[in-house]
């Protein structure tokens, strides 16, 4: 990390028709920082990311995302995807470089070329052609998150992108987040209820529960819940 700061919140409630989920949450992200965001289910996590990414309004408070929301992409937990959606792999990769202000459906040759360059990393350009619906959950997941670094972002989002999938899957997909962390230089902003992923790979973990409960490094997030972690 080079300590520039890439976002800072500060004293962010956020909810639902006037209800506050998350209340008074105040921290900052460094570049190249891998921050794990955890806590119980109804804690506020997916609220918190939500607001992040401007898909629900601020309360109160003020997020300064300083690379633009232009550079942030995001991958949630994958859903089952209808196996007659039509869209094909290449199709969907190509969508991830759209940016705020262009006109669809026109796609550049810088466009094309990134999107390409996203499947050859992921390992999914061998089936560019077949329809999304087609593959397994792992292999759709490997699609989505070819498609959030299509555009080349330097913050990625990630909210438990692994619930839905099977051990040995998972392992697979954290390597991968670790793997495009370090080649890219990303900066990583994920949920998670891993503590080993945590443990292994997290610079500071942020404990929500509705307010910031604890931020810090794992190791003291550990030591701070007595070992609760390795539940």
């Amino acid at each position: 990390m080079d300590n520039q700061v890439m976002m800072v919140l500060e004293n962010v409630s956020l909810g639902y028709e006037g209800r506050p989920v998350v209340e008074n949450v105040s921290f900052s992200l460094e570049k190249g920082e891998n921050l794990c965001l955890v806590g119980a289910n109804g804690s506020g996590k997916s609220t918190l990311i939500k607001g992040i990414l401007g898909l629900i309004p601020v309360q109160r408070g003020k997020i300064d995302v300083k690379c633009g929301l232009n550079r942030v992409s995001y991958l949630a937990q994958i859903h089952a995807v209808d196996r007659d959606f039509p869209a094909t792999v290449r199709e969907i990769v190509l969508s991830g470089t759209q940016v705020s202000g262009r006109r669809l459906p026109f796609y550049t040759k810088s466009d094309r070329r990134q999107a390409a360059e996203a499947m050859e990393r992921l390992k999914i350009d061998g089936f560019a052609g077949r329809r999304i619906g087609q593959l397994s959950g792992g292999q759709q997941q490997r699609v989505l998150l070819a498609r959030a670094i299509a555009r080349q972002p330097e913050l990625l989002i990630l909210d438990e992108p692994c619930s839905a999938l099977d051990p040995e899957i998972t392992a697979e997909m954290y390597g991968l987040f670790d793997q495009l962390k370090r080649e890219l230089g990303l900066t990583v902003l994920i949920s998670t209820h891993d503590w080993a992923y945590v443990r292994r790979a997290a610079d500071r973990v942020l404990e929500l529960g509705r307010r910031v409960e604890f931020i810090g490094t794992a190791e003291d997030w550990m030591r701070a819940r007595g070992g609760a972690a390795d539940a």
